[in-house]
């Protein structure tokens, strides 16, 4: 299962997230996911791990009878001034062992060191979009996108080159919704990714009425319906694990019937429960 970009690249609706994967397990948890049949592979400045990724990548891909081409890398990084951007852009094409990013994100509204309010914020944000799209250009990124961005980042972008942005990746489950954020993204062609959809595994959440009505229904478990949820509305998913078991479950999504996605949505609590809050962001 994929979506076309707006870039017109393909890029599968389930991904491989690896956040807090790190050190010696890099190598077994990707082995594992290309062998549950994972093809992106989802990393991050900040996650520290693009070095093994890189390295795992090269060795393995070759013993699961599969090439460069074949996966989907996205990487992402943090606004910053253009030097710094160009900095980072070539460390993560050193450190993954390729001379292509398939998406690279702007991870965040603003930097790691900078405040909500700093005014330095949207001009690092176009510094770095600018950029991004300057090495698209050169054919070492093919598509450029966003995470955590609301409406007014996006539309800051409509005035510049390459707008649309291919991706916004965001925080999105049935206990946050986004809807008037989703609706912005669909309407104008922006892929939606979330991360977290599992909700951090909230109880409360996962214990529902509805959910255990779903999980029973289509005979699959709570963590299955809450990404099957996602993935019937085109919505991509990165989940994580370490776990054999659960890393092949996670990429086995089920289609959903339109009237049972509609109801889960029904569970919406606009309630977030990863530290990002990019709606606070100037």
């Amino acid at each position: 299962m994929s979506v076309k970009l707006n870039t017109g690249y393909d890029c599968p609706l389930v991904g491989f997230g690896t956040y807090k994967v790190v050190g010696d397990q890099v190598h077994r948890v990707i082995d594992e996911a290309l062998k549950a049949g994972y093809r992106l592979f989802d990393t991050a400045k900040v996650y520290n791990n693009e070095a093994e990724i890189g390295l795992a990548l090269e060795n393995l891909l070759p013993q699961h009878n599969l090439k460069r081409e074949d996966v989907f890398i996205t990487t992402k990084l943090h606004p910053n001034t253009e030097d710094e951007v160009k900095k980072m852009v070539e460390e993560s094409l050193r450190l993954l062992r390729t001379n292509y990013i398939d998406m690279y994100l702007i991870h965040y509204p603003k930097g790691t060191n900078s405040t909500d309010e700093d005014p330095k914020n949207k001009i690092q944000r176009i510094a770095t979009w600018n950029i991004l799209n300057e090495y698209k250009d050169a054919g070492k990124i093919q598509s450029v996108g966003v995470s955590s961005y609301e409406i007014r980042h996006l539309e800051e972008l409509n005035s510049l080159k390459n707008f649309p942005p291919c991706c916004n990746q965001v925080e999105y489950h049935p206990h946050f919704t986004r809807v008037e954020l989703k609706k912005y993204c669909d309407d104008n062609n922006i892929f939606f990714q979330a991360f977290s959809s599992l909700a951090r595994h909230n109880e409360a959440l996962l214990s529902s009425p509805v959910i255990t009505e779903m999980c029973q229904k289509y005979n699959a478990s709570s963590s299955t319906i809450l990404l099957s949820w996602a993935t019937s509305q085109r919505v991509g998913v990165i989940p994580k694990s370490s776990d054999p078991k659960r890393i092949a479950e996670n990429r086995k999504t089920i289609q959903l019937e339109e009237e049972d996605v509609v109801k889960i949505s029904k569970l919406n609590i606009n309630q977030h429960y990863v530290r990002t809050t990019g709606w606070l962001v100037l």
